[in-house]
């Protein structure tokens, strides 16, 4: 089966914890702006294995998210598959199931992205609250400008 869209552009996170909603917040701009025809934009908010639907048999997989490696708040990172550890892990309840999970559910089942790209951004304030901090706030525009980078490699 594969995708009338052959990238899909996947924001997750949690809004109710301010920068931790990142991905979400870049999304719901992405979904407003002109992209080619081969391009789906999707809130995955904090979806676990619901996710393996959505990302199943796509050439590329684009992810955005908040990622806490250390770097200054509004760092943006640029993650493939070599850096993510898609391994299964033990999972206690379905509370635990996150993306790396849907992940390796879907290369379980033959249907693994050919390409995965992670934007990360570094959070400041994953505190309780709906708006992104000052510091990530100012960087959704280079956010949307990699993605835009990732868009035009495979639409060239």
């Amino acid at each position: 089966m594969t995708k009338t869209q052959d990238i899909l552009i996947l924001g997750i996170g949690n809004i109710l914890l301010k920068d931790e909603g990142v991905g979400v917040h870049v999304v719901n701009k992405l979904k407003k702006m002109p992209l080619p025809e081969n391009v789906e934009v999707i809130d995955g908010g904090t979806a676990g294995l619901d996710l393996t639907d959505f990302i199943g048999n796509r050439k590329k997989l684009i992810v955005i998210d908040a990622v806490n490696a250390g770097g200054e708040p509004g760092t943006i990172y640029r993650l493939t598959e070599e850096n993510l550890d898609i391994r299964p892990k033990a999972i206690m309840s379905f509370h635990d199931i996150d993306f790396i999970d849907a992940l390796h559910m879907s290369q379980t089942m033959g249907e693994k992205p050919e390409e995965i790209v992670v934007i990360g951004i570094e959070p400041k304030d994953i505190s309780d609250g709906l708006e992104l901090s000052p510091e990530i706030k100012e960087k959704i525009p280079y956010i949307i400008k990699a993605v835009m980078k990732e868009i035009n490699e495979n639409n060239q």
